[in-house]
Parts: C-alpha cells; structure tokens; sequence
C-alpha cells in the first residue's frame, strides 16, 4: 500500500506516482477508473460549444466549492455570478461571458436554484442542489472505487463518498489544491495533447478500457475504433476525432492502422502517470476531508 501525501504543496511527488504505479493493482484501478470516466460522461454539442469538458467538470467543481464555503455572516459570501466569473476567469476556465451561460445552463438543468434565504435580489446568490452534489458524488464513487486497494485507507474513503461533511471537505481540498497551482498533468506531459482537446481524455479513456481483458493496461495490443461511434458518443464532430487522432500519431502518441489505434510508449507512459496523480490527488485531498469531518472539526463546518 502506498500512503498518499497530505500536503497541499507536494500532493503528487514523483517518487509517490512511481510507488503508486508499481501497486499490483494498479493496472485495475486505471482500467476500472478509466472505463467509469466513459460510462459517466454526459454532454451536448450546446455544453461542448460553451465549454469543453475538462472545463465543465471544474466548473461544476467550482460552483459546489463557492457553495460549500459561504460564510453565513458575510452576505458576499457563496455562490454568485460575480464570484464564479472571478473564480473562472483567474483560474483560465473560461470567459465572464461563457461563466454566465454556464450558470444559467445549470440553473435550467436543476444543478444550481436560487437561494431563498437572500432578501437582497441584487446578490442573486445561489445554492447547489442534491442534484449536483450527487453528480459529483457518483463521480468520486467511480474513482475512490476503483484506486481503494492501492491505499491502506482506501475503503474508508469511498465508504465516506455519501458523508456530507466529508463531501463539504473534499470539495474544499480539491479546489484549494487546485488554487494553488497543482494540476493531474504534472506527471503526464504526454498526455497534454488529449488533455487539451475536447473530449481528448474520454478519448484516451476509451482506449485504454477497451483493450482486451488479458491485455496490459494500457494496451500493448493494437483497439479497434470507429471514428463515427466516438464522435456520437462525446457529441463532438468526426473532423474533431480524426483530427485528434493524426495529431496523436504525429506526435508519436499513437499509430494507427485502419480502423485499430495501438498505444505508443510515450502516451503509455503519460496515461499511468495521469492516473497515479490523480488517485494521490483524490486521496490527499480525501484525508484532509475526513480529518475535518471528525467531531472536532465539524464544530468549524
């Protein structure tokens, strides 16, 4: 078992990627992590022309975030437009405009209601719903789930996925790491060109949870593919997912044969990269969470 840092500063450490990644299990828990980014995604060509989905997903993170840490006795405090075009902006996400129409997007889909307890119209604060949080909560429990083995905590964190404090903690952990410069593409430079593509990652996720199952994880073998299927499954376009794809065998990512992709070292490499700091960020930030979340801290929550 591998024990996750829990500094804030140094959550992901090389040496740490590299213990984590020589789990006996860790190749499930890519897989398993992998194929649970797939079965979990939803979008709409509407949310991928507003936003692509690495966007989307921080901006959900974001919205529960400003939620979760309003102070009852500042009216400024919460979720508001003007915060989240702040926060969004200065983090990169996207444009005051693109915030906006994010925000009315959740509120027309019922992830995000207006807060009743505001007696100031002008502050047009707003609160995340159940909706939302369990959203995001199905997401952890795919995650947490699959990386529990690789930690001797492992169980007790997903067996606090449904804990609202935990919930609370977590959320704060994760944006405030986030905030403070840590990125899971540290250790995963050659996966920056799918990371940066709409849909890129979901695209290496499917290709990575599509190889067969006596196979390494990722792939050594070459995965059939069908350029129509993926670009109706991540409501992109075909010229989208071709153009991905060429760019990734240029690079030296990938090769391709007619309809099959065969992984080359370089993304191999980057992709269990990728998921080991992911797993140490979600267990890092899991820590603190439970660590707030006992009975002293809760007197702070």
């Amino acid at each position: 078992m591998v024990a996750a840092p829990t500094s804030r500063q140094d959550v992901a450490p090389p040496a740490a990627v590299a213990a984590l990644r020589n789990q006996a299990g860790f190749a499930a828990a890519m897989r398993a992590s992998a194929a649970g980014l797939v079965k979990l995604y939803q979008g709409s060509h509407l949310l991928n022309w507003l936003m692509d989905d690495r966007g989307r997903l921080l901006f959900g993170y974001f919205a529960l975030y400003l939620h979760a840490t309003r102070d009852p006795a500042d009216p400024a405090s919460g979720l508001n437009p003007t915060r989240m075009r702040m926060l969004a902006c200065d983090l990169g996400i996207c444009s005051p405009g693109r915030a906006l129409a994010m925000l009315s997007l959740m509120r027309f889909g019922g992830y995000l209601t207006p807060d009743i307890d505001v007696v100031d119209r002008r502050q047009r604060r707003l609160v995340a719903t159940d909706k939302l949080i369990a959203l995001l909560r199905e997401r952890w429990r795919v995650h947490f789930a699959a990386m529990a083995p690789l930690f001797a905590d492992g169980e007790a964190m997903l067996a606090a996925v449904d804990d609202p404090q935990f919930t609370r903690g977590l959320i704060i952990a994760m944006v405030e790491r986030f905030r403070e410069g840590f990125r899971v593409m540290t250790h995963a430079e050659d996966m920056g060109l799918f990371g940066e593509r709409n849909a890129g990652i979901l695209i290496c996720s499917y290709l990575i949870a599509a190889g067969e199952a006596d196979d390494t994880v990722p792939p050594t073998r070459p995965v059939p593919i069908s350029i129509a299927a993926l670009a109706r499954r991540f409501a992109v376009s075909r010229p989208h997912v071709l153009k991905l794809l060429r760019d990734a065998e240029a690079a030296g990512l990938i090769a391709r044969s007619g309809d099959r992709v065969l992984f080359k070292p370089a993304l191999a490499e980057g992709a269990r990269n990728f998921f080991a700091t992911m797993f140490l960020y979600y267990a890092g930030s899991a820590r603190e969470a439970m660590a707030a979340a006992k009975p002293a801290g809760r007197a702070a929550g």
